[in-house]
């Protein structure tokens, strides 16, 4: 595996750093989101800001604020949109932002509970914004429920399978379900839910992501105590759903964070994060992110390899694009715990382009 490290900006003033960062890649033009935290808050979120590069991800502009993005004041409550991800919809040509929202009340330093949803937006290339944000329709029963950190799939007739994790009427533990919607270059409608997945443990199955290779689809997702995968024919109901495992049976011991899908051409990859690399300075032990090659729903132990290194700062929030060759893995430095600087981080976006030997 040969890795390309690119920092895409640094810089850290101990009160805010970006987090979120996401990128992906069209012809001719790279696109990353990102989004200012508030240290002193937990999930204390910014609008969301996005920088370009015109050269393959060599260089990037500075990250600038969408106005058409920008937090929302709705009576007492503040609604941000979070937890976003680009994603290049070949049929179309053009780039779709998806994510969810959080709301916050005046001097509170986290979301409050309640309604999410999912939010989309869809990229100018002539103004080189992102037009004003759409919430998603859904029906009854998804009141509060969101694509935060997804990895979603075009499908060969331009449908998009979007993961979403949900709360339902009364309860706290989350299930994912994947949605087919179309998209049409401005509109995304929503055609269909797939068959909902639970987990009873803890805060249940929660960011999910989503991949098609070979013949079927694959889904991976978070847990607080172990990360899950479950495979699927028609890539919207799911089955076998199992924790992540090496090819000898042993766990992962990756938990309470995100994972994600690469394709590379010797075949396809889980992203992720775990225990057990001296790395329990790190919150939740995120960083560094590993890679590690897929076959029969385990891991080869082998094949891991450190995709992006770690210098004190997590960095499980994080995108997994294809790019030219490759793939694209981009992750922020995320500067909390207050402190974390003192290993090395600075809120360095990293970007790591990743190709096949």
């Amino acid at each position: 595996m040969k890795i390309e490290r690119i920092a895409v900006r640094s810089g850290y003033d101990k009160k805010r750093c970006l987090v979120h960062a996401r990128c992906c890649f069209a012809p001719g033009l790279a696109l990353t989101t990102a989004q200012d935290l508030d240290v002193t808050g937990c999930d204390l979120f910014g609008g969301l800001q996005s920088a370009l590069s015109f050269d393959g991800g060599a260089t990037w502009t500075d990250f600038a604020p969408q106005a058409g993005l920008a937090p929302r004041r709705e009576g007492e409550l503040v609604t941000v949109s979070c937890d976003a991800t680009p994603l290049y919809h070949k049929k179309t040509g053009r780039i779709l932002l998806l994510g969810h929202t959080a709301r916050y009340a005046d001097g509170i330093k986290s979301p409050v509970s309640g309604e999410r949803g999912t939010f989309w937006s869809v990229f100018d290339p002539v103004s080189r914004e992102f037009f004003p944000l759409r919430i998603l329709k859904m029906p009854g029963g998804y009141e509060d429920c969101g694509n935060g950190s997804g990895q979603s799939v075009e499908l060969d007739n331009g449908d998009i399978l979007v993961p979403v994790y949900f709360s339902r009427p009364g309860e706290t533990r989350y299930s994912s379900a994947v949605m087919r919607c179309a998209f049409d270059g401005s509109e995304l409608t929503l055609l269909e839910i797939g068959a909902p997945l639970d987990f009873p443990v803890a805060r249940g199955i929660y960011e999910p992501s989503v991949i098609r290779f070979g013949n079927g689809f694959f889904l991976t997702a978070r847990n607080d105590e172990c990360g899950l995968v479950a495979q699927s024919r028609d890539g919207l109901n799911y089955t076998g759903l199992r924790l992540w495992k090496w090819e000898d049976g042993s766990l992962l011991q990756n938990y309470n964070t995100q994972q994600h899908w690469m394709i590379l051409s010797d075949g396809l990859y889980l992203v992720y994060t775990r225990r057990g690399a001296a790395n329990g300075h790190v919150f939740r032990h995120r960083a560094p992110l590993f890679a590690a090659k897929v076959k029969d729903m385990k891991l080869i132990r082998d094949s891991e390899t450190v995709i992006v290194e770690e210098r004190g700062a997590r960095l499980g929030n994080f995108s997994v694009a294809p790019c030219p060759g490759g793939a694209a893995v981009m992750a922020a430095e995320w500067m909390q715990p207050i402190g974390c600087e003192k290993y090395g981080a600075d809120n360095t976006v990293w970007l790591s382009r990743v190709f096949a030997d």
